[in-house]
């Protein structure tokens, strides 16, 4: 495959992941983004989410079965991110 190419697949997905994130995102109503019924700060949730996706990696190996894990740690590092620019925002 050469850099067009790869290029074009990376964009491809992407875009593919980035439709799905929205809908779970709707799916969830929003909620990696307000403290939980524990009142836990949502920017913990999402470190506590990250460190159980990859202990499952770590435990399991990496096959099918995990490759949604990887997945999910890419839509919390999305979240995560957004979280951590909003507080930045907020404190300018």
């Amino acid at each position: 495959m050469n850099i067009e190419e790869t290029n074009k697949r990376i964009t491809e997905e992407i875009l593919e992941f980035a439709k799905e994130l929205v809908q779970k995102n709707r799916d969830y109503n929003n909620s990696l983004h307000s403290a939980n019924i524990f009142g836990q700060d949502p920017i913990e949730g999402i470190k506590a989410r990250i460190s159980d996706k990859l202990n499952r990696i770590l435990s399991k190996g990496l096959d099918d079965k995990t490759e949604d894990s990887f997945r999910d740690l890419f839509g919390y590092y999305i979240h995560y991110k957004i979280m951590i620019d909003g507080k930045k925002e907020s404190r300018e």
